[in-house]
């Protein structure tokens, strides 16, 4: 089968293929990364929108065909990505493929896809603009985004999300019955080897420095819940006034020797932290379904968020992790302070269900699969 997905360029990609240049790459896309190698008989093509190369460039990848592809970035909100399609059309007459997967609501990527495969497209719900205006102050551009995710939603055939919460949440804006949840896999760097030791006092913390993500009550929580030989790893980037307020909240608290904050480091270097960790901190206001908190709990790390959205559905689905009152800064500090002296990630019942239920739950052969039959379905129905 020759597959072709639509997505952001991975920074992965760009910086072990493309020699680290400044090719337009804006998020890790953990997730596709966690598809590759795809399986035998399968032939992937994913082509990533570069803003900042004019020639497109084609390469391989862990037995993928990436595609970067030119498209201007000014302007391309304002007219809702109507017209980002054309600018991946010549990558499709190029390959024909069976089926074309957009990754992604928010921005060109799933509308791109049901223009060039108007029968055999799967759109994928990445997250949830129209949800998450509701839940923290966003970008007056995100008003635009917004309309763009609902006219791709409602021009949809066929729509996947990697979990109930997150197809729940775009049920209203859909018009097709075609509905599916297909799991997305991790990255093997944290399914092999054996789960974190249980006995590191440090807490982590994984996502973009932004509000949605909850940093600042997880900082605020660390302060007040954390016993004093406790570290706290914050790992991830943002805007340059948002990180200037992470570093000076952490001097004003007196953290300087207790936190530590990489702005981006590779997923083997992620793994070697986690390995130092117990505790996994991630208190946003609403998430899809974070792969931080997946590939932390993959490695045995409890975690603390609060009851909401995807991270309130993966806590309850493996009754693994702690669950704080919605968007409650003081119930936060004190269930993080409760986990810390109760260490319920040591309990036996609790350490089996890592490599037993969690870990199976995204593996990339067990995903490939649901996927592949998801495609035949829509190839063979298309007909």
């Amino acid at each position: 089968m020759r597959i072709l997905w639509l997505c952001g360029l991975p920074f992965e990609v760009q910086e072990r293929a493309l020699g680290g240049g400044s090719y337009g790459a804006y998020a890790a896309w953990s997730w596709v990364m966690g598809h590759l190698p795809p399986p035998p008989g399968v032939e992937l093509h994913i082509a990533c929108r570069t803003s900042r190369h004019t020639q497109p460039q084609t390469l391989d990848y862990r037995d993928a065909r990436i595609h970067l592809v030119p498209v201007r970035s000014r302007g391309r909100a304002f007219s809702l990505f109507q017209f980002d399609s054309r600018y991946f059309a010549p990558v499709v007459r190029q390959i024909q493929p069976d089926i074309i997967h957009g990754w992604g609501t928010e921005d060109a990527y799933a509308l791109a896809a049901i223009r060039l495969a108007p029968q055999r497209h799967l759109v994928q719900v990445q997250g949830n603009v129209n949800a998450y205006r509701q839940r923290v102050p966003m970008s007056w551009i995100t008003w635009f985004t917004a309309w763009s995710e609902r006219i791709a939603l409602r021009r949809a055939r066929h729509v996947v999300a990697e979990n109930d919460y997150s197809l729940d949440s775009v049920r209203s804006m859909v018009a097709t019955q075609s509905l599916h949840v297909v799991e997305h896999p991790i990255r093997s760097d944290f399914l092999t080897g054996p789960p974190v030791t249980g006995q590191g006092k440090q807490v982590v913390f994984i996502g973009a420095v932004e509000e949605r993500k909850g940093i600042w009550d997880a900082v605020t929580a660390f302060n007040q819940a954390a016993p004093a030989d406790w570290k706290f790893t914050i790992i991830g980037n943002g805007l340059a006034p948002a990180i200037e307020k992470l570093h000076t909240t952490i001097r004003a608290l007196g953290l300087t020797d207790r936190v530590i904050h990489h702005p981006r480091i590779e997923a083997g270097q992620i793994v070697d932290q986690l390995r130092l960790a117990s505790v996994f901190l991630l208190p946003t206001r609403i998430d899809t379904g974070p792969t931080a908190l997946k590939e932390a709990i993959a490695m045995g790390l409890w975690p603390v968020c609060y009851d909401n959205s995807g991270p309130g559905h993966y806590v309850r689905q493996f009754q693994f992790g702690t669950l704080a009152r919605d968007l409650d800064p003081s119930d936060l500090a004190a269930k993080l302070k409760q986990v810390i002296a109760a260490a319920p990630w040591q309990q036996p019942e609790h350490r089996v269900k890592i490599e037993s239920v969690i870990r199976p739950q995204f593996q990339r052969e067990r995903i490939w699969g649901d996927l592949l039959k998801l495609y035949e379905h829509i190839t063979a129905t298309s007909r």
